[in-house]
């Protein structure tokens, strides 16, 4: 297994890309960012919270606090795609790009249900989930450290609705999946039928 970072994904046809002819695109709908939208709305509006909290101090303080706190969010988007990474084998490459105002992880392997799970749970369960847990109960009294962990759990936790919509998407259509597979930009599904592989 070779994890490479390949810097600003500039253009999506720098994405690997496979044979999608017999693949289905998988269409996540409103139903899962909904689902989603209702299991972060509690630690993100916590994190709002403490984001938006009052502080009497200089400004240069809340300039240089929100500084770390991006340093802090770009550290743990490395962190968290590296943990996507090391779930693929060492059948093929693993490509780490930055894109837009996030980053993304590529690998054209294929995966079944269950893999393709534990590849999006993982980070989410090691980073996103215990700073959800630790902004809901967290009790500083130092309010230029909330407003950077409200600032850091906010951008983490709005980062993960894609993993988490896209897990929601492929437990509800579970049965229907034989195997799954990026290629290019988009996430890709062999069609089980009747529990068998089309052939």
């Amino acid at each position: 297994m070779t994890i490479k970072f390949r810097g600003y994904l500039k253009n999506n046809n720098q994405l690997k890309s496979v044979d999608e002819s017999r693949l289905e695109k998988m269409a996540i709908g409103w139903i899962d960012y909904l689902f989603v939208f209702l299991i972060i709305l509690y630690p993100l509006t916590k994190s709002l919270k403490l984001l938006i909290s009052k502080y009497n101090g200089k400004i240069l303080n809340v300039f240089l606090i929100d500084i770390l706190g991006f340093i802090i969010v770009i550290l743990l988007m490395i962190v968290h795609e590296y943990f996507h990474a090391i779930t693929f084998s060492k059948k093929e490459d693993i490509y780490i790009w930055f894109q837009g105002f996030g980053m993304i992880t590529h690998c054209t392997e294929i995966k079944n249900v269950k893999e393709y799970l534990y590849t999006l749970l993982l980070p989410n369960l090691l980073i996103t989930l215990p700073l959800s847990i630790f902004v809901i109960f967290v009790k500083l009294s130092n309010p230029l450290i909330l407003k950077m962990i409200g600032l850091v759990s906010s951008i983490i936790i709005l980062g993960a609705i894609n993993d988490l919509a896209t897990i929601v998407y492929i437990i509800r259509n579970r049965k229907q999946i034989e195997y799954l597979q990026l290629s290019g930009k988009y996430m890709y599904y062999k069609k089980a039928y009747r529990g068998k592989v089309e052939k």
